[in-house]
């Protein structure tokens, strides 16, 4: 009776523990979403704001956390944003560079 008792309650705990983690990486992942879009709406700001350099690096943030959370669309949105601000820049070259690189990553979401 007391071995019974003892794997249920260790069965509970099993679940409970298991329950925990997977409502911690849920929240992670949501988090990290909401902060990609964040950093997207920050460099979007900065752009209309005249101020390209601060608009580049919030935009490479959220390129980045894109990358690191396998989120293709936002990865692909953010190097249309910095191409976007390249070419205000009259770098026309390196803008060009990063929509190639955006078009390849909206392809390959298609082909998913």
């Amino acid at each position: 009776m007391i071995k019974m008792d003892s794997i249920i309650l260790l069965g509970a705990i099993f679940f409970a523990y298991g329950g925990i983690i997977l409502l911690y990486y849920r929240l992670r992942g949501k988090e990290r979403k909401n902060r990609i879009s964040e950093y997207m709406l920050k460099g979007t700001r900065s752009t209309h704001r005249g101020n390209p350099e601060k608009a580049l690096f919030y935009f490479n943030r959220a390129y980045e956390y894109s990358i690191n959370t396998k989120n293709i669309i936002y990865a692909a949105e953010a190097l249309y944003n910095i191409g976007y601000i390249y070419k205000e820049k009259g770098d026309l070259s390196t803008a060009m560079k990063y929509w190639k690189e955006s078009d390849d990553l909206y392809m390959k979401t298609d082909d998913e």
